[in-house]
């Protein structure tokens, strides 16, 4: 698996996806992001990740399309599974979930006697402007169920180590999941709950070999988490924060006295520029948890139209590349890298390699089925109540 990860993620690095394509892929860049026969008005209910869309890319979006984006932001992927569960499918028109985490979004759907999402029509998409990687790797991840595609991939990006480098200097050659562990920075640390017992169990394992096996045999997982967990309590006293939203996250950095702990790509990368570099992010030599996130339409969207221009734009080198600029995460929209500046450029190569040689390591979030997902919330609060 980690040669096939491998072939990937070399094509996913924003210096690399024009030169994957080629000449013959670079000219797909550019169709028109606006149908000529669509109606330039409306409105577009969107819930997303409280750093996707700026005010900027809205504003953008509403000047090519005539649409208004309406929108209501969440910190976690179960926030906006629940919110469309007890809505039946309704209220938003796009939202962004993990691709990883849409096989919870089929089980509820059927568990509820109720879809939550409607089938992408693909003859809608001006998929030419995505990276056919991309689009293709998002299938294997969970974007499709009984042959039809629910996702559209957007992003992609990681979680590795953010540190304060006047308390320590690590590199992407020698940075581990382990150093945040240390007893020096006890009372020092932060930590997402869920990626922390990922992280604990790639670090025991340090393949991530059984990590791999633990998605489909819930023998497996559980003796995968509860040798997780009981690092995670011995090791209890380290952790200062337990954060859960990007606010929470720059705040144990920027208010809390915390100095490493691991951190989503694009926050980090945040902090890197508000502290002029203090606050660095890089990725670990156990790889990096990498996700990919889409865009969904809910089976009770009312603005369907004005959804799929949306889609459209957000998948454009304009749309992407403002969205690229603006988080730190990865686009997966042809051309979008032209909108980094050199800056951004020097930051890739201090966290994956001059060559992007970490990239070899990522180690992907697993589609999830439902046990696999109540499971590890079980062990998440086992971990954060003790």
């Amino acid at each position: 698996m980690r040669k096939s990860t491998q072939s990937i993620a070399k094509a996913f690095t924003r210096r690399g996806a024009l030169k994957t394509l080629g000449a013959a892929g670079a000219a797909m860049a550019s169709p028109a992001i606006v149908s000529q026969a669509f109606a330039a008005s409306g409105e577009v209910n969107v819930y997303a990740w409280d750093e996707y869309i700026s005010p900027d890319m809205a504003k953008a979006f509403e000047d090519n399309t005539g649409i208004k984006i309406n929108l209501s932001t969440y910190g976690t992927n179960n926030e906006v599974l629940n919110k469309l569960r007890a809505s039946k499918g309704e209220g938003f028109d796009i939202v962004l979930p993990s691709i990883s985490s849409l096989q919870s979004w089929y089980d509820a759907g059927a568990e509820d006697g109720n879809e939550l999402l409607q089938p992408i029509d693909e003859t809608r998409l001006t998929a030419g402007q995505i990276n056919p990687s991309i689009f293709e790797k998002s299938l294997d991840l969970g974007a499709s169920q009984r042959g039809a595609r629910y996702g559209v991939p957007f992003n992609w990006g990681t979680e590795g180590l953010a540190f304060d480098s006047e308390a320590m200097d690590l590199t992407w050659e020698n940075a581990s999941w382990n150093d945040q562990w240390k007893e020096e920075y006890a009372g020092k640390m932060a930590v997402r709950p869920r990626s922390g017992l990922t992280t604990i169990a790639l670090m025991l394992d340090g393949t991530g070999k059984m990590l791999d096996e633990a998605y489909l045999d819930e023998g497996v997982a559980n003796d995968v988490f509860a040798k997780a967990l009981e690092f995670g309590k011995d090791h209890k006293a380290n952790i200062k924060v337990f954060w859960k939203t990007a606010a929470e996250l720059t705040g144990a950095y920027t208010s809390d006295g915390c100095v490493i702990g691991q951190s989503w790509d694009g926050t980090a990368i945040s902090m890197w520029k508000e502290t002029d570099g203090r606050i660095k992010y890089v990725s670990p030599k156990e790889g990096a948890l990498t996700w990919m996130d889409g865009l969904c339409i809910p089976s009770g969207a009312a603005n369907v139209d004005q959804a799929y221009e949306l889609i459209n734009f957000l998948t454009s080198a304009q749309g992407g590349g403002m969205h690229a600029a603006h988080s730190g995460y990865n686009s997966a929209a042809i051309g979008a890298e032209a909108a980094l500046d050199a800056d951004a450029q020097e930051r890739f190569k201090l966290i994956y390699g001059p060559n992007g040689e970490a990239i070899a390591n990522l180690w992907w979030w697993k589609p999830e089925a439902g046990w696999f997902s109540k499971l590890r919330s079980e062990y998440i609060t086992r971990w954060e109540t003790a």
